[in-house]
Order: C-alpha cells, then sequence, then structure tokens
C-alpha cells in the first residue's frame, strides 16, 4: 500500500445538486486560482553577473521570497500579524502530491493561505483561499522536477497563530489506479490550465475538492488529454469536503445529495466556442423538481467535444453512471459517434454513451455533467443515487 511520508528533509440534487445557473460558494469567502500566469520577477536572479551561486532554473536562490522559513515535513508553528506574512519555503519533487492544511482555533476577519511557484525567474501565485471554519487547504503536484513552492499566510489581525500542515504523498498521472486507489487527496491547483486541462473559476471551493486517488487521477487525465488535442480547459467544482462528506456539510447547507468519500465530480461543458465555463445550453424550467432545459431550447452545444472529454472517464472501466439534462444527452450520443469515426475517441465506447445508464437524465444538469465512479478495483451495476 502506498502512504503519505512525511520526509525526514526539506528538499531546498435530488433538487440540492447544483441548483443555481453556476456553483455557488456557500462558504462565505473567495477563492482564486491563476494556473501559472503571470508572476512577479526576483531581483538579481535573471541576468544577476554571477552574484548568486548558480541554480537549476526550477529551484529558487535562497531568500528568493522575503520572509521566507523552511516548511517542513508535519506540522509548522504559524505566527502571523498585519503586514507580516508567515511564508514557508517546501522543494516539492516527481512524483510526490504535496498537501498544505492550516488549522487555527480563532478566526480573523480576514486569512488567506496561497500557494505560491517558481518559475525560473520569479514568482507565480497558483491559488489563494480565504475559506473554511477553521482551515484552509490547498494542495499541488508538479511532475515535472523539483521545484520550489512557498506556502504564505496573509492576515490582517494584530496576531495570528495557527499550524500548518506539510504532507507528501506518493502520486503519479495515469488513467488507471492500482493501488491505495481510495484515500482521499485534494485536486491539484492547476500549474498551466493549457498544459493541465483543467482550471479553476470565482466559484471554486477548494475544500470542496477532495476525491478518491483514481477520481483525482482520472480527472487530470481527462483534462491532459483534451489539453493534448488543443482543447480549451474545463472547469471541475464539487467532488467531495476534505472529510469525505458531501460538500456543504460544514456550513449547514449541504450542496449535494450525494458527492460523499470522494467518488462524484461536476465537471463543466464545452460550448461550441470552444470554450468550458459553467453556463446552460438551453432554456430552463422549474417545475418543483428542479432546472430542466425546456425541449428543443439546446443550443450551442459541442457534442464532438463533451463526447471527447467523457471519454478520458470511460477508458479506465470505473464509471457507474453520469447525470446530464435529457435535451443535452442526445448531442454528446452523436458527437461521439463523429468523435469515433475521427478516431478521436475507442469505437468500443460508444454502447456506453447511449445505454441509458452512462448517461442519464437528472435536474439541474443543464451546464455541467456529474460523474461517478466505482468504489470498487472495476465497474460495479449499481443502484441510481441521486446526485
Amino acid at each position: 500500500m502506498m502512504s503519505s511520508r512525511r520526509l525526514p528533509f526539506v528538499f531546498a440534487s435530488l433538487v440540492l445538486a447544483c441548483s443555481a445557473a453556476d456553483p455557488a460558494d456557500g462558504s462565505g469567502g473567495t477563492e482564486t486560482s491563476s494556473g501559472g500566469a503571470g508572476g512577479r520577477p526576483i531581483v538579481g536572479v535573471a541576468g544577476g553577473g554571477g552574484s548568486l551561486p548558480e541554480q537549476p532554473p526550477a529551484i529558487a536562490p535562497p531568500g528568493a521570497s522575503e520572509g521566507e522559513q523552511p516548511g517542513l515535513d508535519g506540522d509548522n508553528v504559524v505566527l502571523a500579524a498585519d503586514g507580516l506574512d508567515a511564508v514557508f519555503r517546501v522543494e516539492s519533487a516527481p512524483g510526490e502530491h504535496v498537501h498544505f492544511w492550516l488549522s487555527f482555533a480563532d478566526e480573523p476577519e480576514l486569512l488567506e493561505l496561497s500557494v505560491e511557484r517558481w518559475n525560473g525567474v520569479g514568482i507565480d501565485t497558483l491559488g489563494t483561499t480565504d475559506a473554511g471554519h477553521g482551515l484552509r487547504t490547498l494542495a499541488l503536484f508538479d511532475a515535472g522536477e523539483p521545484r520550489t513552492y512557498w506556502a504564505r499566510v496573509h492576515t490582517d489581525a494584530a496576531a495570528f497563530d495557527g499550524t500548518l500542515t506539510v504532507t507528501r504523498t506518493p502520486f503519479a498521472d495515469a488513467s488507471t489506479c492500482v493501488e491505495d486507489c481510495e484515500r482521499l487527496l485534494q485536486l491539484p491547483l492547476p500549474i498551466d490550465a493549457a498544459v493541465d486541462g483543467y482550471a479553476t473559476a470565482p466559484s471554486t471551493v477548494f475544500r470542496y475538492q477532495f476525491g478518491r486517488r483514481d477520481l483525482v487521477m482520472l480527472l487530470r487525465y481527462a483534462g491532459r488529454s483534451m489539453a493534448d488535442s488543443g482543447h480549451a480547459p474545463f472547469v471541475p467544482e464539487d467532488l467531495s469536503q476534505w472529510d469525505g462528506e458531501t460538500p456543504g456539510t460544514d456550513v449547514g447547507a449541504p450542496r449535494h445529495a450525494s458527492h460523499k468519500r470522494g467518488r462524484d465530480v461536476d465537471v463543466s461543458l464545452y460550448g461550441t466556442d470552444g470554450l468550458a465555463p459553467w453556463r446552460s445550453y438551453c432554456e430552463t424550467v422549474n417545475d418543483g423538481s428542479g432546472r430542466e432545459c425546456v425541449p428543443g431550447t439546446m443550443h450551442d452545444l459541442d457534442g464532438v467535444a463533451n463526447a471527447t472529454m467523457y471519454a478520458g472517464f470511460l477508458e479506465s472501466g470505473r464509471v457507474t453512471m453520469s447525470f446530464l439534462d435529457a435535451e443535452l444527452i442526445g448531442p454528446v450520443v452523436d458527437g461521439a459517434e463523429l468523435a469515433a469515426a475521427d478516431g478521436a475517441i475507442a469505437a468500443s465506447l460508444l454502447p456506453l454513451y447511449g445505454d441509458g445508464v452512462h448517461l442519464q437524465h437528472w435536474p439541474n444538469h443543464d451546464n455541467h455533467i456529474h460523474v461517478r465512479l466505482s468504489e470498487g478495483p472495476s465497474f460495479q451495476p449499481e443502484a441510481v443515487e441521486p446526485p
């Protein structure tokens, strides 16, 4: 069995489901991710005239982030204040998922946890969260080479103390999970959405993006497959809470009837403009059971792109069922036929698109597809559980 490692060194619906047109935070906070865009240069690093010792491009020089301190595996004492951020430096190694968990007792008015990445000449902020009672949580995965990261704690309090726990877990990108598949892991922040194939949105709640290892792997596999074929990134929203419960349980307002144990995920859909933000693809009506497409009003949905994206999940043989509005299922089924004819997806997957199980109607799915994985090592038929 694989296990999380604490290395001894620092390497320096039912109707509840998605009832709004866009997923709502429900957390009272704002969370952001840049997907690796931008970055601030560090004076003296590029063209430093030899004043600094030569460093591998992915490893930042000492002191690249002002006030940095080593981020040790395990628990780190956090002391911060207004105007004085706590900055913890961590070197990631290929093949490890790095999770930052900030816990605290007293909640200041403003408390942000950010993850920053060295880009070779400066620092990119990958994501920031200021939401969650008594916690902040973000994760990263860098498959390429050892890389410098920082976890930054920012507050407006006169004094703040908490604990930042750094946990490293072996992880690899693949379409199939072979061991430790049930472990809950936070979906890593996209480093470059154009490469990772998935992005975040203002509505993304990071503490609700915990999935089984196999689901996280499949999400990344589907995203990178779409990016490799030239598609824009899609936007995954809710998986499960950090504790495996339904997102929203922590604030007394569950956002779904399911999404437990990290086996479910909601993913945005592609439009004919080539983009995949959260948006409706039909005119809707709500008759009391939820939001549904009015027959004959489907518009701007790219059936081929969505069928191709869904194939990234189906290839695993682990998808038990998925939910989509009935008005949108037909175009995706037709799109699968076209994608198979073009060689974009395997023809052997075609029966799954039209079997009434792997794509089935449920209200409130006019703007996304809900994908559910088997919790066993292979496909296992199961009764329908509302999304």
